[in-house]
């Protein structure tokens, strides 16, 4: 059978178990048909053969975001813009919820998300007073960038019913004044009455969501993504439909993502569901379990307190044996676990629970993950691979939060975090990430962060943890495939698998690995087929 397409003249980086480059590739029925010598792969042509000429520029896999929020980048762009350039100060987000209350009918929620209090002028949140300023007369909430962390306004607080008095829940906090009010600052948990209560998006909404998200994904390289909340419930049957019409092209693995003992998704665990559910478009994923706060809030529990205040050590979401009896139900269930752990207390409660969950009930191939494992000091890395742990990281962070990294936890534990570099040398698999919409997810600053380790102040955060170039890519390709239990499908450029391969404007091995994330995705392919193609 001839081969429907053929990628030639440039190299082709196959990212097999030996990362070899071959000089061609043919391509039939949607999948990978044979690489190897040009000479060689171009018998594989007939009359209808497309062959591309990659004149110099280079083939890799489809990269894949083993840890996004894939309906939350189309959810994002709804929301007033809070990050750099839109907004570097506190008086700037004032100003642009002030501007948002004027096209705004009085009474209906207006939320913003993206800033960053390390970046912004003031070096502070923006709290209940500004807000108040902004738009009296609407509830406003603006959520930080990490998503962990909800500013809020009194017209907010009086919509959702909450009082001065309202006590700390368990895994999150309000700040108050010094007179004892409501600073307009909720913490973790503490934020559950503003995401329940503001208006769910809609149907159409939802759809335009993963459209956006399918768009920006397939522009940056990007065939697959580990969402890790966000497509389930009525985002999942959206994408379903996106899916069945063809418009989605980007695979989803979808999580069921949970914060409490009573969250609603937790009744999966009965209904005989687990990970693996579903086609090579969209596949049930992990259960995951919020067990901490953000490395960037900085709200990570962590051992010993923070750099930058003595009193304090973050926020943990849950009590030992509830953490236990969690993972060990989804691990019972079948489930791929996962637990998002940022500091290094929540990682040792992790481990903790799935090594618990492991000795009560054996189970082979477990593949349990810890998304983040941000802060790692030696005696958990070990534990990391003697569990045999996939640790979903993201290098990239360091780019926009290292310097707060170093500054709210110390040099130490900034130099212990996203330990890539000693895990992959210890044999364990790094799937690599980005968090979208936290942080930009193109894979091609993300594989440069890696390699780099830098901040936006020119520091380096652990120099020691950093990779090569074929480390850092694998980390977003094969690894991530490895992660979902699909690298017998995607991944690498190898016979037999899914035709997703991605053309860049050069090779990457023509670049430091600082200007790495200033290649271009000149055309991305799904099953074969153009997905995306780059027009200027």
């Amino acid at each position: 059978m001839p081969a429907d397409l053929i990628f030639t003249g440039g190299p082709i980086h196959t990212v097999d178990h030996t990362n070899r480059i071959v000089e061609a590739v043919s391509i039939a029925g949607g999948r990978i048909f044979a690489t190897g010598a040009a000479a060689d792969i171009l018998k594989d042509a007939g009359p209808q053969t497309e062959v591309v000429d990659l004149a110099g520029r280079a083939l890799v896999p489809g990269m894949i975001d083993s840890h996004g929020h894939f309906a939350g980048v189309g959810n994002a762009a709804d929301l007033i813009t809070c990050k750099p350039p839109h907004c570097g100060s506190v008086k700037d987000i004032v100003a642009a919820v002030k501007a948002s209350a004027q096209q705004t009918p009085k009474g209906q929620w207006i939320r913003g998300g993206g800033y960053d209090q390390f970046w912004l002028a003031e070096k502070r949140h923006p709290n209940r007073a500004d807000l108040d300023e902004a738009a009296p007369d609407h509830p406003v909430i603006v959520t930080r960038t990490c998503g962990h962390i909800i500013t809020f306004n009194s017209k907010a607080m009086e919509t959702v019913g909450l009082t001065e008095d309202v006590a700390d829940p368990e895994g999150g906090r309000y700040a108050r004044t010094p007179d004892g009010r409501l600073a307009g600052i909720a913490f973790e948990r503490a934020g559950g009455p503003f995401r329940s209560n503001v208006p769910k998006p809609g149907y159409e909404d939802l759809l335009r969501h993963i459209r956006t998200a399918n768009e920006s994904f397939l522009s940056n390289g990007l065939t697959g993504v580990h969402d890790v909340g966000g497509v389930w419930g009525p985002h999942l049957q959206a994408a379903q439909d996106l899916a069945e019409s063809g418009e989605l092209k980007v695979r989803i693995y979808a999580g069921v993502h949970v914060n409490t003992m009573d969250h609603p998704f937790i009744s999966i665990l009965d209904s005989g569901v687990r990970s693996g559910l579903g086609n090579e478009r969209i596949r049930v994923g992990v259960f995951k379990v919020m067990t901490d706060g953000a490395t960037s809030g900085p709200s990570s529990a962590t051992r010993e307190p923070y750099a930058i205040d003595p009193n304090d050590s973050g926020i943990a979401y849950w009590k030992q044996e509830d953490l236990d009896d969690l993972i060990g139900r989804a691990h019972r269930a079948g489930w791929q676990c996962t637990v998002h752990a940022t500091g290094d207390a929540a990682i040792e409660q992790t481990l903790d629970a799935m090594a618990r969950a492991q000795a009560e009930y054996p189970r082979q191939n477990l593949r349990h993950r810890i998304e983040h494992c941000a802060m790692l000091p030696p005696d958990l890395l070990e534990r990391v691979v003697e569990q045999g742990i996939i640790p979903s990281m993201q290098p990239v962070f360091f780019w926009e939060f290292g310097d707060g990294y170093i500054q709210n936890y110390g040099r130490q534990r900034a130099d212990y975090m996203f330990r890539s570099g000693t895990l992959t040398k210890r044999g364990v698999i790094v799937a690599g990430g980005s968090d979208t919409p936290v942080t930009d997810h193109n894979p091609l600053l993300a594989i440069s962060e890696a390699m780099t380790r830098e901040t936006m102040n020119g520091d380096v955060c652990g120099p020691d943890e950093k990779v090569d170039l074929d480390t850092a890519l694998r980390f977003h390709t094969i690894n991530g495939a490895y992660a979902s239990f699909e690298d017998h499908i995607k991944g690498s450029i190898e016979p037999g698998k899914l035709a997703d391969v991605v053309v860049l404007s050069r090779d990457l091995r023509d670049y430091s690995p600082h200007d790495v994330r200033d290649v271009k995705v000149e055309a991305t392919y799904v099953d074969g087929k153009v997905a995306y193609k780059r027009t200027s």
